[in-house]
């Protein structure tokens, strides 16, 4: 009796397991159908939805456990900056600066971004381009698309990524990056790629993949783009206030911070109206302010986060190279 209700048993959850399976495989199978369709209204050609879509037989497990477990949300702010700078990437940054001093003079002549920011962007993006992601770029912002808490988002990203190839701006089998759909060495989602990527090496590709000029100047032309304040710092660590009379809720004159704050940077330079603004995280028990500029904000809309835009501001001044 023990082993007829145990096979019982077995069988049933096998006939689970199976069932849930094919109501899965079926509601994926009419999501792939519903993209072709809506695909075709946002411009791409039948024969590249079905060659990208149709061969993506599940959803991808990997994608969706990193989605589910992005480590910025669960460490320090301190934790997060020790995490991305470091003596070695502070030395390679200096040297990648000098190796490449032509290509970021003339980038800076252009888009008037400094060298040092965009390789700091460079070094918490790709490692210096050493590592740009993997994942096939179609199946995981299909698997985003399909299941997720942005799907709305990732689904338009993902007919940008179809874009690209309907564009033949690189072929299905070179479109890899980040679990999350960014591409290349500058990490850019499709439609940053489509609207910001730039060929300054005028080989006739926006290659963000192998390109350094290329990948170089779409970091910078990004930034432009997005409101970057020629000869403007981004954001300095106050190590001590004189007087402890500021509000973290209103904007400053240089005039009126130089008396009342102390940094290891000097802002004497500023012209007394530029303005700023005083950034205080709070983490771990500890508290530390940071004088913030107009271009803070900017290094925002690359990633939303004031732990990133922090971190690219604090790298880009250790690597910056005395005149």
């Amino acid at each position: 009796m023990y082993k007829v209700l145990l096979n019982f048993f077995i069988f049933l959850k096998l006939y689970f397991f199976i069932f849930c399976n094919s109501v899965f495989s079926n509601d994926f199978n009419n999501f792939k159908n519903s993209l072709i369709q809506e695909g075709l209204k946002y411009g791409i050609s039948n024969k590249v939805l079905k060659e990208n879509i149709y061969p993506i037989k599940n959803i991808n497990t990997k994608v969706l456990e990193l989605y589910n477990n992005q480590p910025e949300f669960k460490i320090t702010f301190r934790d997060y900056q020790k995490r991305n700078i470091n003596t070695k990437r502070i030395e390679k940054g200096k040297r990648l600066l000098v190796k490449h001093k032509d290509i970021f003079n003339q980038i800076k002549t252009k888009y008037s971004v400094p060298a040092e920011i965009i390789v700091a962007i460079w070094a918490l993006e790709s490692n210096f381009g050493y590592f740009t992601g993997s994942f096939n770029i179609i199946e995981a912002l299909t698997t985003l698309s399909f299941e997720s808490r942005r799907k709305k988002f990732f689904k338009k990203e993902l007919f940008n990524a179809l874009k690209i190839l309907e564009n033949n701006y690189i072929d299905s089998n070179s479109l890899k990056g980040s679990w999350a759909g960014a591409m290349g060495q500058s990490q850019f989602m499709p439609s940053s790629y489509l609207n910001y990527a730039v060929d300054f090496d005028n080989d006739g590709k926006l290659d963000i993949w192998n390109s350094n000029a290329d990948v170089f100047a779409s970091i910078a032309n990004y930034l432009k783009a997005h409101g970057w304040k020629k000869n403007e710092p981004w954001s300095f660590e106050i190590k001590e206030f004189k007087e402890n009379s500021i509000n973290l809720k209103k904007k400053y004159t240089i005039k009126d911070l130089k008396s009342n704050i102390l940094l290891e940077q000097d802002i004497s330079y500023l012209a007394n109206n530029v303005t700023a603004q005083v950034k205080r995280i709070e983490s771990s028990n500890n508290v530390e302010d940071f004088l913030v500029f107009k271009n803070f904000l900017v290094l925002k809309k690359y990633n939303n986060s004031d732990f990133y835009a922090l971190t690219v501001g604090a790298l880009a001044n250790k690597i910056k190279l005395k005149k």
